[in-house]
C-alpha cells in the first residue's frame, strides 16, 4: 500500500481541505465531470430544496452533510484516477 504524500488532502484541516475543493474546481486541467460534480455538492448546500429539510433538527443537516461529503469524494476519485492516466 503506497503512503500517501504529505500534502495528502486526506492530512489537511478543514480549511485547507475546502481551498483544495475550491483550486480543484477553477483549475483549467481538471476535468468537465470534476467541475460538474463540485457545483452540483456547492447547489445542493446552497439550495433550499432538499431530500431532508433542514428544519427537521439534526436530520436536515445530516442529510446536507452526508450529500455533499459523497459528491467531493466522489469527484476527488475520478480527479486522482485522470491524475493518475495522465501521469502514465
Amino acid at each position: 500500500m503506497p503512503i500517501p504524500p504529505k500534502n495528502s488532502p486526506s492530512k489537511l484541516n478543514l480549511l485547507s481541505r475546502v481551498q483544495y475543493w475550491g483550486r480543484l474546481l477553477f483549475r483549467r486541467d481538471t476535468p468537465w465531470k470534476v467541475k460538474a460534480i463540485l457545483a452540483v455538492a456547492i447547489m445542493y448546500l446552497l439550495s433550499p430544496f432538499d431530500l431532508v429539510p433542514d428544519w427537521i433538527l439534526g436530520l436536515g443537516f445530516l442529510d446536507d452533510f452526508t450529500m455533499v461529503s459523497l459528491l467531493v469524494a466522489w469527484a476527488i476519485n475520478i480527479a486522482e484516477k485522470s491524475t493518475n492516466k495522465k501521469d502514465l
